[in-house]
């Protein structure tokens, strides 16, 4: 019998990430995990920083553990780190 491929994608973050603590720096680490960079800077975009579908897909899971209602749409919506932030305020 021929097993099916999984429907989970790869992980592109930490499941680790500390999600307590200011949201602007929550999602800052997030990203930065995600795109692999050092630091990011709160004013740019995802995609603008070569961010891919596939990672905002991972970065929203990880993102639920502290805002469940979090959507992918909202990511699309508040493209930066601020932005976004702002939009989730302290969860």
């Amino acid at each position: 019998m021929t097993e099916l491929p999984s429907t989970e994608l790869p992980s592109t973050t930490a499941t680790g990430t500390d999600l307590d603590g200011d949201p602007v720096e929550v999602v800052e680490a997030v990203w930065a995990r995600a795109l692999d960079m050092e630091t990011i800077d709160p004013d740019d975009g995802f995609f603008d920083l070569g961010a891919t579908s596939t990672m905002i897909v991972d970065v929203v899971r990880v993102l639920r553990g502290r805002w469940p209602d979090l959507r992918i749409v909202d990511v699309f919506a508040h493209a930066t780190v601020r932005q976004l932030a702002a939009f989730l305020g302290d969860g």
